[in-house]
């Protein structure tokens, strides 16, 4: 018997991430994840020790909400008209993409040791998926965590979901280059997509300001101010391995670079996520991402990194983000 679409698709994306994965690394990821596909019709996803072994548990609903998304995207003029991607050339291609980061970011869980850091065999993508694991979460049980202030359990799990975000990013977003402008913007808008489906399908069970998951419009804003980095990438990564103190401005693209860059991938990034938002029927997400203009100046705010001024930033996610940031930095210096 063949198998099914959506077995087929899952399979497809944790190929492609393994693929990836071995390619950027230069080695294979560490411990190959069992896939399991349930039957039901809910969205949810989970990352499980079992055994020894490591399993990525994934609802039956995924793919189809996700077909339904982008169908309905490539189906909206106001979507596709301010569009030009290659890679996401049809919605199999974005449905695709989508699930790769999905994967990517369960194995970076599993790379990143929050298992042991939290004392938990399982880490769910939403709420529903919880009943589904093969052991209950319950509370964190690490006295690594449990030793760390008084943050609450929640915003420890929020830090851990935007270190998984970030690294599974890189890893679907690759090296820059300028051959892959258009390509890039395609695995954004990808990535994005899915991070909305997850607040929008956890929303349904649990209060926002509970949920062990940042909003999406703080997880878009970390891969938006991450992808605005980009281009200094190589310079920043170049100076390290020559144990240089300072980058060598030779090494950095030009400003006219970097501004054709802006233009052409990181604000049109933004406006497709508004747009996904909006197809989406997520106005929640829609509003926390706020306007262009809070929203870049909130970026660059970010990336000064002065504690003091993050006062004055405008948007939700970008917010949310500052809250987040400070915990993820205590919490890398008091358990690295």
């Amino acid at each position: 018997m063949p198998a099914k679409p959506t077995t087929v698709a899952l399979q497809a994306a944790l190929t492609s991430a393994l693929a990836q994965y071995a390619e950027l690394m230069g080695q294979p990821f560490p411990r190959v994840p069992e896939l399991d596909l349930h039957s039901d019709a809910d969205f949810w996803a989970l990352a499980e020790l079992e055994g020894g072994g490591f399993a990525i548990r994934v609802g039956g609903g995924v793919v189809p909400m996700l077909e339904r998304l982008w169908g309905d995207a490539f189906s909206d003029e106001d979507f596709t008209e301010g569009v030009s991607l290659p890679l996401v050339a049809d919605k199999v291609d974005a449905i695709h993409v989508s699930l790769v980061w999905l994967i990517f970011h369960e194995m970076q869980h599993f790379e990143l040791g929050h298992f042991d850091l939290i004392g938990s065999s399982i880490i769910s993508e939403t709420e529903r998926g919880k009943a589904f694991s093969l052991a209950s979460r319950g509370s964190i049980s690490s006295e690594r965590v449990k030793n760390f202030g008084d943050a609450p359990q929640f915003l420890i799990e929020q830090c851990l979901e935007l270190q998984a975000d970030h690294d599974g990013a890189e890893l679907v977003l690759d090296a820059y280059s300028t051959d892959e402008w258009p390509s890039l913007r395609a695995r954004i808008a990808a990535i994005s997509a899915m991070m909305m489906l997850i607040e929008r399908e956890d929303a349904k069970l649990v209060e926002q300001a509970q949920s062990s998951h940042p909003k999406a419009a703080t997880r878009i804003f970390q891969l938006l101010g991450h992808v605005m980095e980009m281009p200094l990438i190589p310079a920043q990564r170049k100076a390290i391995l020559n144990g240089a103190d300072a980058i060598d401005p030779a090494d950095l693209p030009s400003d006219a670079e970097q501004s054709a860059f802006n233009r052409e991938v990181v604000i049109p990034a933004f406006f497709d996520a508004v747009n996904l938002a909006r197809v989406a029927g997520a106005q929640s997400i829609r509003q926390d991402l706020g306007e262009a203009g809070a929203f870049f100046q909130d970026v660059q705010i970010a990336k000064i990194g002065d504690v003091d001024a993050f006062e004055s930033l405008q948007t939700v996610g970008a917010k949310q983000w500052a809250e987040l940031v400070v915990i993820n930095e205590q919490l890398k210096a008091d358990h690295s």
